[in-house]
């Protein structure tokens, strides 16, 4: 930052502009200048706008600046939300499932998937996946995180295929670690090498089910280089080599494969 857009920040931040303040904290705390962030945390307590109280709860959250305070955070949440912060809604949830109460954690939860939250609708598709809070239902899990892909984020490709997987819902499964592939996603290029092997929603194929693995073991994926190893070690749609099935082995389990 040069000295002139710092000046600029700093005549913001003096007429109670909260975004330029929390700004500054945020220089001043990489620049090592802790009183200074110090005073500009205790001018935000002053500003009651969604982002001042945001801020502040997650300076109380990650205790950089002020000491660590779950229910200091929590109280500046609970206000940055009421004004319409949903950001402040999921992160209050999170505070609550740690404090292990699971059905004030879902109603702001609820609310945000309501509101197309994202990272409530990902949350909370968590939470269903794995069976955590919520009894465990794919059923929803996938609704949510098809919700999710709607609104734009493609990070849940490939778990959207690991649930049609497990629902046995191949050909969707098959379509979204297609889309997933396209990313280098490991675990997408692994279950559509998988999908081939097993004929599960395409004609069985072993040569395509071997170039997907042979693409995750260039990555370096544990679970390609093992399934990987076995062809070489049967002699499936290569010639047989127990030396490179060994190399193999040795490779997936170097970079975390276990059975």
């Amino acid at each position: 930052m040069t000295d002139l857009e710092l000046e600029k920040l700093q005549e913001a931040a003096k007429v109670g502009n909260a975004e330029a303040i929390g700004n500054l904290i945020d220089y001043y705390l990489t620049n090592n200048e802790i009183n200074k962030a110090k005073m500009e945390a205790e001018r935000l307590r002053f500003i009651s706008t969604a982002f001042a109280y945001k801020k502040l709860a997650n300076l109380y959250l990650n205790g950089t600046l002020i000491d660590e305070d779950n229910k200091s955070a929590k109280e500046y949440l609970t206000k940055a939300y009421e004004l319409g912060d949903s950001d402040s809604g999921y992160n209050l949830a999170l505070l609550l499932i740690k404090e292990n109460k699971p059905q004030e954690a879902l109603n702001y939860l609820t609310i945000g998937v309501s509101k197309d939250h994202i990272p409530s609708l990902k949350l909370l598709a968590h939470l269903y996946l794995k069976g955590e809070i919520v009894n465990k239902d794919l059923d929803i899990t996938l609704s949510l995180l098809k919700k999710v892909h709607e609104l734009g984020d493609i990070s849940v490709i490939t778990t959207l295929g690991k649930v049609s997987y497990q629902l046995e819902r191949y050909d969707d499964a098959l379509k979204y670690f297609s889309i997933g592939v396209n990313y280098h996603d490991l675990d997408a290029i692994y279950h559509l090498g998988l999908c081939y092997a097993k004929g599960l929603g395409v004609t069985q194929d072993y040569n395509k089910a071997r170039f997907y693995y042979e693409m995750g073991a260039n990555l370096n994926d544990p679970n390609c280089l093992y399934n990987l190893s076995l062809y070489y070690r049967n002699g499936i749609t290569v010639n047989q080599n127990t030396a490179l099935a060994d190399t193999l082995l040795a490779q997936a389990i170097e970079h975390g494969f276990k059975k």
